[in-house]
């Protein structure tokens, strides 16, 4: 080996490091340099190399870390728990030639990446994972049905004998199925755990992690940004919602696996996801309306999502019933009934946001108040027969039979007095009031009404409002001590579900401004 001196660099030039040739870092130029005429140029000083423990536990760089001012800062315990880099990476070749991932052995990254400690210390142990799941499938899980009990207990391990760790995408699904439990109790929604949720979800989303369960999990946010008024993050993560499901190959034309064995369980939970993203995107339009929707409507050949109690066993039941196949009352399950209901909201709001009304138009808007009275009883005979808890699909026949009364009873037209008359928002007020009643007769305490309201969905503070504006409508024109009444009704119910989604506040205070300006 030539002993190293003055007249020699330390480093190997640009050209033989190109070409990966050998350097005798020879001054003014290499021996490679001279003899093809090429531009020696060599390092001015040697890049920074980190130790291999380090690699392992890099941190993503934060918006603030990334000005120079930033650079003297000394590190925090929050830089610490943050994600390492990722062991894989999400193949380009999905989105910029799809035809050649489908025909490919190519595989998305699995979500097995490291937990940050600010995600462990609020998800906790197997322990608290299990209470967390109980809670959940009580609750949530009653009007929201998208997650299998079968799939998340089979993978996650909620027992000390579990040999495997917890996955980075059940991690964030947990600390999701708590969130969307949150009772404000005068707090601010935009609390540490959300804010940390946020944050895993990107560090993720970066990563190339794609799974149902991340999905579900953003729904739960997007449930959450909507129930407690947190915009424009609830729009994003709406619009989030659709474009990831698609990157699953989630959609209604969706059959099977892309390549794996499916299972039935697995096609249900698919369908049900993509019905929760229909009606979270159906639901935004009804105070942001937009054209077109990112969801377009099902075909009639969608499979509606079945029984929501075979679905948690994991047993594929006898019949797997399409939008118009025939069917008993008995054959439509909970979860089914408010599918078909977000079926017609959605016609209704396109119904509605037709501007040149004529006899056609109002021979629809009597079809659409027909198919959801219809309906209407069908939920009121399944909570009947089954005893359960029809409140969500109650709700969205609800909304959209006032959104299509107040649609025809605020115009002139030869149906518009059939829908005065017939007005849905009057059942409402009257159904509010005697829950309102029963309700303040049973319940002595504070502490009983957070309990009582935690099961309810945020659909529920639409509901409310839609009918508040509806009956500020018939007080400004009539004036009446009735209208009055039933206005004040419904802003007490607003108030009280406060304490449960804080967009019921925020609705509570556009209807007063709507109040105040005559609107």
């Amino acid at each position: 080996m030539i002993p190293q001196s003055p007249k020699q660099q330390k480093l190997s030039c640009s050209a033989c490091k190109d070409r990966k040739r050998k350097c005798d870092r020879g001054l003014p130029k290499c021996s490679l340099c001279s003899r093809r005429n090429l531009i020696c140029e060599y390092p001015t000083r040697r890049r920074r190399e980190l130790p291999q423990s380090h690699t392992q536990s890099q941190t993503y760089p934060s918006p603030q870390s990334s000005t120079p001012a930033s650079t003297s800062v000394s590190q925090t315990p929050c830089a610490n728990t943050a994600l390492s880099l990722p062991s894989s990476e999400f193949p380009p070749v999905f989105y910029l030639d799809n035809a050649v991932f489908q025909n490919s052995l190519v595989s998305k990254p699995s979500p097995i990446s490291q937990i940050p400690l600010s995600i462990t210390s609020l998800i906790g142990d197997a322990s608290n994972w299990s209470s967390v799941a109980a809670a959940y499938f009580e609750t949530v899980h009653t009007w929201m049905p998208i997650i299998s009990k079968k799939r998340f207990f089979e993978n996650v391990p909620i027992n000390d004998i579990a040999q495997s760790p917890l996955r980075s995408d059940y991690a964030l699904l947990i600390l999701c199925m708590e969130l969307s439990m949150w009772m404000p109790r005068g707090q601010n929604p935009r609390t540490k755990a959300y804010l940390a949720a946020k944050s895993f979800y990107l560090d993720l989303e970066i990563q190339g992690i794609v799974s149902i369960q991340l999905l579900q999990a953003l729904i739960l946010l997007a449930f959450y940004e909507t129930g407690h008024a947190i915009f424009p993050s609830a729009a994003v993560s709406v619009e989030a919602c659709v474009r990831y499901g698609q990157a699953l190959g989630i959609n209604w034309e969706a059959k099977s696996s892309e390549k794996k064995p499916f299972a039935w369980v697995d096609r249900e939970e698919q369908n049900r996801v993509w019905w929760a993203v229909f009606m979270l995107e159906c639901v935004s339009r009804i105070g942001y309306p937009r054209s077109p929707p990112l969801v377009e409507s099902p075909s009639p050949e969608v499979h509606l999502p079945s029984s929501t109690t075979a679905w948690d066993d994991g047993v594929m039941p006898s019949k797997n019933l399409t939008i118009l196949q025939p069917r008993s009352n008995q054959d439509l399950g909970p979860f089914a009934t408010m599918a078909e209901a977000i079926r017609l909201l959605s016609r209704v709001l396109e119904h509605v946001a037709v501007t040149d009304v004529d006899e056609q138009h109002n021979e629809e808007a009597f079809i659409l108040d027909r198919a959801l009275k219809a309906l209407e009883s069908v939920v009121e005979y399944e909570g009947d027969y089954n005893r359960l808890s029809i409140m969500n699909q109650t709700t969205m026949c609800s909304i959209s039979l006032i959104i299509l009364h107040e649609a025809h009873a605020s115009k002139q037209s030869t149906a518009s007095e059939y829908f005065r008359t017939a007005h849905h928002t009057n059942h409402i007020t009257d159904a509010v009031s005697k829950s309102r009643e029963e309700f303040t007769r049973s319940l002595t305490d504070i502490a009983s009404i957070h309990s009582c309201v935690r099961e309810a969905s945020p659909f529920l503070t639409t509901l409310l409002y839609q009918a508040a504006v509806a009956n500020l409508r018939l007080d400004q024109e009539t004036g009446s001590e009735e209208s009055s009444k039933s206005l004040h009704t419904m802003k007490t119910a607003l108030a009280e579900f406060d304490n449960r989604w804080k967009a019921s506040g925020a609705y509570l205070k556009i209807l007063e401004a709507r109040e105040v300006s005559a609107m």
